[in-house]
């Protein structure tokens, strides 16, 4: 989970810069983006996010001021991505190498997406650029976005409606292209379609035990104490979501998920009107292939302004559907297009994965800034002051005073 550049002020707090993130590092890749390169002047490396943005990775905004053979002098910026230096985070990306998956998809996977509707004449971008360096260790590399005015909303407010039609439409695309990419060239290979889902580790601190203190929580506060016995069933059915949502279904629509959409991981940019122009996806290393059902929960649930998480949801499902089937269409997909039936058939099935994303992925969306946010405070102990931070938040209680009900009529928590 993590965003490239933030609305907050970036923090200036003291970061361990790798050993090996130096000048020489970039020397190729500048000698292919700044012509006539002559040598690296000086090279700065910085704290990419603000303080309690990011837990997966540690992001870097790199400079670098360059002199070309004229003697005339130009800045380059990039956005870096490297692993955190705990033993429990070593251990997790040893496992599945996540690096590995997020440069797979920059470099391979979306420019074949983008490709397919170049060949049907629209020109369409999902994200930022990526680039290869020569590193000793796991890296992801990125074009910093900032100076073409891209930028999070605020996470904690949510996307009003035009935002999140904004967010849909990006998805539909996105969806659809890699459904007709599968549909002609077979299945991707295995490291983009397994998601977070099948890590245990994972599944286990953020679902499981996240839910084990939200539970007791609400057992100790009283808050929410109606929906406690619904509450008890649906956190006792978490392994089965997830098996299930695990293994995708022939005859469902499925698609390739980005896996991690929430507020941070999508950028925008706005016109001289402040109208949306460009809606950009980051933070790709967590791709799965399956139900769309499980990004639509993921996204509406998690990112959306109160006003219409639930009172709008089902105009962005049928919103959604209409620029998928219109894509599909555009793309020259031959099965079967998806009926607005089937969508909601999907979620119907999967309406357990909305009840853990409203539970989990929704109280770090909405939690305040953490001084020292990372993924060993997720993995954590069940009775760390972070995570009881997360469901004692009177913003996260105001959501859920809305969803909850709206989850049970939904069945979410049979």
């Amino acid at each position: 989970m993590t965003p490239q550049t933030k609305d907050e002020d970036v923090d200036e707090r003291k970061i361990t810069i790798p050993d090996w993130v130096k000048p020489e590092a970039f020397e190729n890749l500048l000698k292919i983006k700044v012509k006539d390169y002559e040598k690296t002047k000086a090279m700065r490396a910085k704290a990419g996010v603000a303080t309690g943005e990011n837990y997966a990775t540690i992001m870097l905004r790199v400079e670098l001021d360059v002199e070309t053979k004229d003697k005339s002098q130009t800045t380059k910026a990039f956005m870096l991505k490297t692993p955190h230096q705990s033993e429990l985070y070593r251990k997790m990306i040893e496992k599945t190498d996540i690096f590995d998956v997020e440069r797979g998809m920059y470099l391979e996977v979306v420019p074949e997406l983008e490709q397919l509707y170049r060949d049907v004449g629209v020109e369409v971008k999902f994200g930022a650029e990526a680039y290869e360096i020569e590193a000793s260790d796991y890296y992801v590399l990125l074009e910093d976005l900032s100076p073409r005015g891209f930028k999070n909303i605020n996470r904690r407010e949510g996307m009003d409606q035009a935002h999140t039609e904004s967010v849909l439409k990006k998805f539909a695309q996105w969806h659809a292209a890699s459904a007709v990419r599968v549909e002609r060239k077979g299945p991707y290979a295995e490291k983009y379609t397994t998601g977070f889902l099948k890590n245990e580790e994972i599944v286990d601190a953020f679902c499981n035990r996240s839910l084990k203190v939200f539970l007791n929580y609400v057992e100790e506060s009283k808050v929410f104490e109606t929906y406690l016995k619904d509450l008890r069933i649906a956190s006792g059915k978490t392994l089965e979501i997830v098996e299930n949502l695990n293994h995708p279904k022939p005859d469902e629509f499925n698609a390739l998920n980005h896996g991690d959409g929430w507020a941070n991981n999508i950028m925008f940019q706005y016109n001289k009107n402040n109208e949306i122009e460009n809606t950009y996806f980051v933070d790709l290393q967590v791709p799965k292939w399956g139900t769309v059902a499980q990004d639509l929960y993921y996204f509406l649930l998690s990112s959306t302004s109160l006003d219409v998480k639930t009172s709008k949801f089902d105009y962005f499902i049928w919103f959604y559907h209409s620029e998928l089937v219109k894509n599909l269409k555009l793309l020259n997909y031959s099965k079967q297009l998806p009926t607005l039936r089937s969508i909601y058939d999907a979620l119907n099935k999967y309406s357990g994965w909305g009840f853990i994303c409203s539970s989990t992925i929704m109280a770090y969306v909405l939690l305040d800034p953490v001084d020292g946010a990372d993924f060993d405070k997720v993995l954590g102990d069940d009775d760390s002051t972070f995570k009881k931070t997360l469901y004692k938040n009177p913003r996260f209680q105001k959501h859920m005073d809305v969803l909850l009900p709206w989850l049970q009529h939904q069945g979410a928590m049979e």
